[in-house]
């Protein structure tokens, strides 16, 4: 195997296991602390902590689907029939569709979270803080089980079962 693609290699699994981290912790730690928070001191918590997970997560999917794009077109050669006609294939087409999708999903909505939190530093009054909590006592647990999902399938894809 080259150099660059054992970078690439490297790249993609410590991306991705971040990423899975990432979204672990804001389950199991950061949004738990959110519930138990006074609304103020939840608003100050969001403001300050969450645009830079959502950033974290931002890099972290984008990083993990350009290097497993690369190394699936590598690992492919030519013959892109090989995502539908083999069982390694059919298991990267999944999770790296399910990882495209997720990232895509991450954008709209970081983009939504974002507007909210900035029109709420314009009117002080208004409780963006409860609408990002209910939105992330759903959204992470979705992403985690997704997440999830696709680790699964790329071990199957590595190793088999």
């Amino acid at each position: 195997m080259e150099s660059w693609l054992t970078f690439v290699r490297w790249a993609h699994v410590l991306a991705a296991a971040s990423w899975l981290g990432e979204v672990v912790v804001i389950n199991f730690v950061l949004v738990p602390v959110l519930g138990h928070l006074d609304t103020g001191s939840r608003e100050r918590f969001v403001d300050a902590v969450f645009p830079k997970i959502f950033r974290l997560a931002s890099v972290l999917s984008t990083l993990t689907i350009l290097t497993g794009l690369i190394l699936a077109l590598r690992f492919s050669g030519e013959h892109l029939d090989l995502f539908t006609t083999t069982a390694w294939g059919r298991a990267i087409l999944a999770g790296g569709t399910m990882g495209l999708l997720l990232t895509a999903f991450h954008f709209v909505m970081e983009s939504r979270l974002e507007r909210s939190i900035a029109s709420h530093r314009k009117n002080p009054g208004a409780s963006v803080a409860d609408d990002v909590l209910h939105r992330l006592r759903v959204i992470p647990r979705v992403g985690l089980v997704v997440l999830l999902v696709i680790f699964g399938l790329m071990m199957y894809a590595a190793r088999g079962l």
